[in-house]
């Protein structure tokens, strides 16, 4: 077997490793993700302390069940409402890291309540349990927060149609109200019609009663957001976005943030506000909308420039990933306030074969000067360059330029260095920074001059061709220890402190109990900038020690810390899909124009 094919054997299984990871992450509601000690309290696997039911609960067609196991980290206590003759399961709490003397509290405060706890059968509980789930989804309750987390404590159970038996009367739910239930129908219905039918596409586009029925959908979708059941995620977003302010100043901004938060935002239950819509109204749902609903997560945020408009159609041009679009305006278009070439920063989602409009949109009106357009697309060169998820999503071809690009100046980056990581003071990486990139434009662009002054005259085209200025932070250019790396995926990087990190991998013996070194790794863990680069090279260079450091360092709610890639998902999983830190453009008229006005690019290739 040639070593090209073991490469390529070694690289589809690691994706598929990898796929697998995620897949796993994502179906771990976000509550146990962040609690590794929670996650491992919750299991049916541990030795089983009492399991607690009220004992009239056949007769009042009502069940309220205690399940304690003996965990690790205490006693792990679930609790359960089971409406069997409404909703189903209708509550769900627990807890964990507990003593006898909480579980003694509880059954006390159960007799004030005037209801006798007797032992019951963990199958029966189960069984109950699991019914109520399944009652309530195919009667389209809503389901308590919880009912992810705390059922982890019961064995599951493969159910029945007969086990339903169990709950409503003859196969139906008996909804008799009272006034804690009365919030779960107060809420306005969703007209089953607007989910039912298919959606009607015509040759020439989206018809005006299909725009219609779509533009229903998302209200109908945005409702749904406004329950009280995603109050708490939707506050913790808006805090995590926007701190102690309620709100930005910038309407539009405001706006963006309430469609991010509808249409991608990952809840506490690590489910989205679509995917629980999706869930909710599944059996009335036809296959296109279910497709059209699920479709909206994969936004696309872009600067762009106008093309043509017609009636509700604008034909848009993405100058950030370089893709064309055919873009729906739900509402009727009169007076659109824009004409061809001028631009919009917009939100799409895909809608059938189309796309549409997706919270606020800003224009930018234009004179139709090359000027202002080169200043337009200055800045979209400029998000590029700070969001590169951005300019590559939807655009494979963008994205394989990009690598091919990154992976020949590796190639130079390891024939001028003789490696790919470089190590000195910021100073002294500044100087070797300038004359690598010197040698990107001058010798590898310019192969026949074979200099490299501070600018040279192009005969062709009779510009002179300056360099741009780089430099670093000013933290890493006073450093002692500075390295510059370069990956042949990831491309050119640089780390404070490399050094030191390296040999914490190599000499562990030597650094055991040092906080400072332990900060270092952590740090760098737990970092936005730094990527998964550094702890890649160091397991492979040092595999024994970096199991036996790691796993003394960190705890992982999910595999083991000292597998890197187990590593990266607990605490990078953004790095499982690598994105070149170079963008290269296609589009020769973007940098044609952005080169004729002075502005700089990105790529040394261009």
């Amino acid at each position: 077997m040639s070593q090209k094919t073991k490469k390529q054997r070694r690289s589809k299984k690691r994706k598929e490793v990898r796929k697998a990871q995620k897949a796993r992450r994502q179906s771990t509601p976000a509550m146990l993700r962040k609690d590794p000690l929670l996650r491992e309290a919750l299991s049916f696997r541990h030795p089983l302390v009492e399991c607690l039911i009220n004992d009239d609960w056949d007769e009042q067609k009502f069940a309220t069940i205690f399940i304690i196991r003996d965990a690790p980290a205490g006693l792990a206590l679930g609790g359960f409402l089971v409406d069997l003759a409404g909703i189903g399961l209708k509550d769900c709490w627990g807890d964990y890291d507990l003593i006898e003397v909480d579980i003694e509290a509880l059954k006390a405060k159960a007799a004030e309540a005037e209801y006798r706890l007797v032992a019951c059968d963990p199958a029966l509980a189960a069984v109950l349990v699991y019914g109520g789930i399944q009652w309530a989804r195919k009667w389209k309750f809503k389901l308590p927060r919880g009912h992810k987390i705390w059922p982890r404590l019961l064995e599951p159970v493969r159910l029945a149609e007969s086990d339903l038996e169990r709950f409503g009367e003859n196969g139906k739910p008996m909804l008799i109200l009272d006034g804690d239930d009365l919030n779960i129908f107060d809420e306005p219905e969703v007209d089953p019609q607007i989910l039912k039918d298919d959606l009607v596409v015509e040759p020439d586009g989206l018809p005006p009663e299909t725009l219609e029925r779509i533009a229903g959908i998302k209200e109908a979708l945005i409702s749904h957001s406004q329950r009280a059941e995603f109050k708490h995620d939707f506050e913790t977003a808006r805090f995590i976005r926007f701190g102690d302010r309620k709100r930005p100043e910038d309407e539009n901004e405001w706006i963006g943030f309430q469609d991010w938060f509808v249409l991608e935002c990952e809840l506490a239950s690590g489910e989205t506000v679509i995917e629980r819509f999706v869930d909710q109204y599944n059996a009335v749902m036809s296959l296109d909308v279910r497709r059209l609903l699920l479709g909206w997560k994969h936004v696309i945020d872009g600067l762009f420039e106008i093309e043509t408009i017609t009636d509700r159609l604008f034909r848009l041009y993405n100058l950030i990933n370089e893709r064309k679009y055919r873009v729906y305006a739900t509402a009727p278009v009169e007076d659109p306030g824009v004409n061809p070439g001028d631009f919009l920063t917009a939100r799409i989602v895909p809608a059938l074969d189309f796309h549409i409009f997706s919270g606020a949109v800003a224009i930018a009106r234009t004179d139709g000067s090359e000027q202002q357009r080169a200043e337009m697309y200055q800045t979209a060169l400029d998000i590029q360059l700070k969001n590169p998820r951005l300019a590559f999503r939807d655009n494979p071809q963008k994205l394989q330029k990009s690598l091919q690009v990154v992976r020949e100046q590796h190639k130079d980056f390891v024939n001028y260095f003789g490696a790919d990581e470089v190590f000195g003071t910021g100073k002294e990486i500044l100087q070797k920074y300038r004359a690598f990139f010197d040698h990107q434009v001058y010798e590898r662009v310019n192969p026949k001059t074979g200099l490299t002054p501070a600018q040279f005259y192009e005969k062709d085209t009779g510009n002179v061709y300056r360099p741009p200025k780089v430099s670093l932070p000013k933290k890493m250019h006073h450093s002692r220890d500075v390295a510059m790396l370069h990956d042949p995926e990831e491309g050119l990087c640089f780390l404070i402190d490399y050094s030191r990190f390296i040999k914490t991998f190599q000499y562990p013996w030597k650094h055991a109990g040092r906080e400072v070194l332990k900060a270092l790794v952590l740090g760098y863990l737990e970092s936005e900038l730094v990527s998964d680069l550094p702890f890649r090279r160091v397991a492979e260079k040092f595999p024994r020690n970096f199991k036996t450091l790691m796993r003394s360092y960190v705890n992982i709610e999910e595999g083991d810390p000292g597998k890197v890639d187990d590593l990266m998902m607990a605490f990078k999983p953004y790095t499982m899909q690598k994105f070149p830190r170079v963008v290269t453009l296609l589009d020769d008229k973007m940098a044609g124009l952005s080169k004729k006005y002075g502005a700089k690019i990105g790529s040394p290739d261009k």
